[in-house]
């Protein structure tokens, strides 16, 4: 079996490093005054240059080209030098990846975040090594909801490990997984902004206790 998975919002809740690299950025090069968290959380889910254009946006700041390229370099350089000093892991991840990884499940991590600064935060949170391969926003000439990230994904994990599951929160991992043909299974407490009711996943979870289960019983479906 496959498993791929996003990463912000679904493993991790990395609002508040990103938030404070944005906020760093903005005070560093504009004078502007900080987004608070819960508002950043709502610019995540395709990718550091969006992220910054909303950020951008939201402080009333119009950049010209060079600015704005300007500003994504610094966010990004803020962010990775500290891209776990207040991430946090959502509860029951480590334990189902580990579950996961001894069951000899094959794990990927299909992002938007640019590989480089996923592979950091994952090196800061111990979770490294239970991932088999990763594809970030600058991998591939196109990111997500395009569903070449997730084909990618299955192809450096190998066909022969078997079907592919996606599991995901957001918008665009309902598109991206819809696109690529894989089930989405999809994880409530993540940075939606429609309600559960209204995704079209194969089953839904708001604790990580609950996914070995809903994979085995979905697996046993297929």
């Amino acid at each position: 079996m496959r498993l791929i998975f996003d990463l912000d919002g679904t493993l991790i809740d990395s609002a508040p490093d990103l938030c404070d690299a944005a906020n760093r950025t903005l005070a560093e090069l504009f004078g502007a005054g900080p987004i608070p968290e819960d508002v950043f959380a709502t610019f995540i889910g395709n990718g550091l240059p969006k992220q910054m254009e909303r950020s951008l946006r939201y402080a009333g700041v119009e950049a010209s080209p060079e600015q704005f390229e300007q500003a994504l370099a610094t966010f990004k350089k803020h962010y990775g030098s500290a891209p776990a000093a207040r991430t946090i892991v959502f509860d029951g991840v480590r334990e189902a990846l580990q579950a996961l990884h001894d069951e000899g499940v094959k794990i990927a991590i299909c992002t938007n975040k640019s590989e480089d600064l996923a592979w950091l935060a994952l090196k800061g949170l111990g979770m490294a090594d239970h991932v088999d391969a990763l594809v970030g926003g600058e991998t591939l000439p196109v990111r997500k909801p395009h569903p070449e990230p997730l084909h990618e994904c299955a192809r450096r994990l190998g066909e022969a490990a078997g079907p592919v599951f996606y599991i995901g929160d957001s918008e665009t991992d309902e598109e991206a997984a819809r696109a690529a043909g894989y089930p989405l299974l999809l994880y409530t407490r993540g940075y939606r902004k429609k309600p559960v009711e209204e995704f079209h996943a194969a089953g839904t979870f708001s604790h990580y206790n609950e996914l070995p289960a809903l994979i085995d019983k979905l697996h046993a479906e297929a």
